[in-house]
């Protein structure tokens, strides 16, 4: 019996640590932000699609990166849309960010113990479904 309450002792303390340690929205805000921006930094100004605008257009691609990149102007769009996609779920020990794409919810950040962990495997499967269009270009270009 004394072996039972020592467990429920534990599981409390727990349950009290992570209801103290949830993130803020502010922290699944900025996380989700950084990690968008990496995806638009890796993805697009790096791929072979922004080269052949750039050059269309004949500008200089460091400068047009730089120019991106200067004041976060794209981080700041990224915010803008994540503050207003990214509904927020509490769940006492630990909150959900979550976004609404064609009628379906999916979880997109998760905060616990101070901690906001964004879920890839959505920005995975975005880069699986690009590499899949860019063959297809390929194959019939």
């Amino acid at each position: 019996m004394k072996k039972f309450w020592i467990f429920i002792l534990v599981l409390v303390a727990l349950a009290v640590v992570m209801k103290v340690t949830v993130p803020s929205v502010e922290k699944h805000y900025d996380v989700a932000t950084e990690r968008l921006s990496k995806f638009l930094e890796d993805e697009i100004m790096e791929g072979d699609d922004f080269d052949e605008m750039i050059d269309d257009y004949g500008i200089d691609k460091q400068a047009a990166v730089e120019f991106l990149k200067q004041g976060d102007m794209y981080k700041t769009m990224i915010r803008y849309n994540v503050e207003n996609m990214l509904n927020m779920k509490d769940y006492f020990v630990c909150n959900v960010g979550k976004v609404t794409y064609d009628d379906k919810v999916y979880p997109l950040t998760i905060g616990v113990f101070g901690h906001v962990f964004v879920m890839t495997d959505y920005i995975d499967e975005i880069q699986e479904a690009n590499e899949k269009l860019e063959d297809l270009k390929e194959k019939y270009d």
